[in-house]
């Protein structure tokens, strides 16, 4: 058993051990390479745990601590969670997240002190029954993301008037942390108020045509008004309009009132995910 470096050779082999990881413990559809790549691609270069000369398990470190780690659902999985971990430990990520199915991962975790601290869901839905039109809130006014030149407003719109870092299981991202992640694919949103944006949500179609949800935040002072109902629905028709067959988002489980509204809105859940942490020694 071998413990490397990460390199962009890699990255094909990464993306296997994802699928396969899906496959074997989310109960879902199989999501495409592509859309398992940016799940990749979303942290630092890891480390490989090599087992007779195949990737059997890989860990990365995110800007924000956050961590990824992928094991082979075909191995026992003690041996490289035992290294894995520890190396996430050395780097500061004391937090481990798996699939709520992956028994084998979680009794390992918990037979070392790790304790279930949280959870989160994927949910998708059909583009059948139709969504109804966006209602915008009264003086709201959307426009389309101009990247680079609206990336410092958003940035603070997001992590300063929104709080976003605020909600549960959310965290806090640089500007040039937050601007990686949007792909040349992102299709973005901006609602504004008196010029002020008060309003954000950004999504993709992924070339299998499921169309993901990356992001929706709304200033503080601006809820309760139905903003964010709105800038939903005017995302998911324009992920329609730009060929999505099926939708997609992600949300902390601790953050009821966008579950409310997105299970109002039609989405069920596809995949659960439980993030498991012990105190730092």
């Amino acid at each position: 058993m071998v413990l490397r470096p990460a390199t962009p050779a890699d990255r094909r082999d990464l993306i296997a051990l994802a699928l396969a990881q899906d496959a074997a413990w989310s109960g879902a559809p199989a999501v495409s390479e592509e859309e398992a790549g940016e799940f990749v691609d979303a942290h630092r270069a890891g480390v490989i745990f090599e087992r007779d000369g195949r990737v059997a398990g890989y860990a990365a470190v995110g800007e924000d601590s956050g961590s990824i780690l992928l094991l082979d659902p075909g191995e026992d999985p003690a041996p490289a969670l035992e290294v894995l971990v520890a190396w996430l430990g050395e780097r500061g990520s004391h937090e481990v997240d798996t699939y709520a199915a992956d028994t084998p991962r979680i009794a390992w975790l918990e037979a070392h002190g790790f304790a279930h601290r949280g959870s989160a869901f994927d949910l998708q839905r059909g583009i059948d029954p139709p969504l109804p039109p966006a209602v915008w809130p009264a003086t709201t006014a959307v426009a389309r993301y101009r990247p680079g030149e609206d990336d410092e407003a958003v940035h603070a719109l997001i992590y300063v008037d929104a709080a976003w870092g605020e909600v549960p299981g959310h965290t806090e991202r640089s500007l040039e942390g937050w601007r990686s992640r949007l792909t040349p694919e992102a299709r973005g949103w901006i609602a504004r108020r008196d010029g002020r944006p008060v309003g954000w949500v950004v999504g993709r179609v992924f070339g299998d045509g499921r169309g993901w949800v990356g992001q929706i935040a709304v200033a503080r002072y601006a809820r309760r008004r139905g903003l964010g109902r709105a800038l939903l629905l005017h995302s998911l028709a324009d992920l329609g309009a730009g060929g999505a067959t099926s939708f997609a988002l992600g949300v902390q489980a601790a953050n009821e009132h966008a579950l409310g509204l997105y299970r109002d809105v039609g989405f069920e859940i596809e995949r659960e995910y439980r993030f498991y942490a012990r105190a730092p020694a």
